[in-house]
């Protein structure tokens, strides 16, 4: 949205995740212009906008619901209007965060299992993929992805294989830590993208230990803390592991829908 001298009082996008069933927005209000309804604008065109998208993607007469995502921090005003339009709360997302400036606990590894880095070979890369791709099938709400999708985000300009941890057992990769660093607030921050464990080597503290791994990898390179998102009711109890390594929860998302016909 513009407003007088072509100034950008906000903006808004949407991205359909159709294999998923779900379309996903996005606004924004530039900050002098709060209050002035510029969100609640923004909202009105993105869920025209999304209908529009759901209707096009209809397949004969079946009438087949798609959920408009939006994330937006819990206790806002953002989180109040959403409300107010008819969307529900589906899910809690916790942003994480731990510091790198105690000593740190050292990781203690099951019997049998090694760590190593990725090489980042087509090959070591598919095999990690094969293993995020097992150890992520049972979160809510989410859709297989091609190693082409998965690698679209996770191996961008800049991608460091040696930030990856990768825990094999007999020659089979049975768990990752991907890594990569972000800045936060001038300071250099440790990012965990991605850490899953295969169901068949659970219950074994190889979480954990990839976690604790992953800290003293950020601290050898000069990070000063380290942080990640979890799904507050994760089936796998992560947010609780990550609670007891030390991290704690440093803000609190929302993921609403909205319930949209084709």
């Amino acid at each position: 949205m513009t407003g007088p001298n072509d100034g950008i009082y906000g903006y808004g996008h949407v991205i359909a995740a159709l294999r998923e069933g779900r379309i996903f927005a996005d606004a924004y209000t530039h900050p002098d212009h709060v209050g002035a309804g510029i969100g609640t604008t923004l909202l009105t065109h993105i869920e025209a906008r999304a209908a529009a998208m759901a209707r096009g993607i209809a397949s004969g007469d079946e009438a087949t619901d798609v959920a408009l995502v939006n994330y937006v921090l819990l206790g806002g005003d953002a989180d109040r209007m959403l409300r107010a339009r008819g969307y529900h709360l589906a899910r809690i997302h916790k942003r994480m965060r731990t510091t790198l400036d105690t000593p740190l606990v050292a990781p203690v590894w099951p019997s049998e299992v090694s760590v190593r880095t990725c090489t980042g070979t087509a090959e070591d890369l598919r095999r990690v993929h094969e293993c995020v791709e097992e150890a992520f099938g049972d979160r809510w709400g989410r859709a297989p992805r091609s190693y082409d999708q998965w690698a679209e985000d996770m191996i961008y300009e800049g991608f460091a294989p040696a930030l990856w941890l990768v825990a094999e057992r007999a020659g089979r990769v049975v768990g990752a830590s991907l890594c990569r660093f972000r800045q936060v607030d001038d300071q250099v921050a440790g990012e965990v993208s991605q850490l899953g464990v295969r169901r068949e080597a659970r219950q074994l503290g190889l979480g954990r230990a990839l976690l604790l791994a992953s800290f003293a990898l950020f601290a050898e390179r000069g990070a000063t803390s380290v942080g990640l998102d979890v799904d507050s009711e994760s089936p796998t109890g992560a947010h609780r592991l990550y609670e007891r390594s030390g991290m704690t929860t440093t803000v609190a998302i929302g993921q609403f829908e909205l319930r949209i016909r084709r």
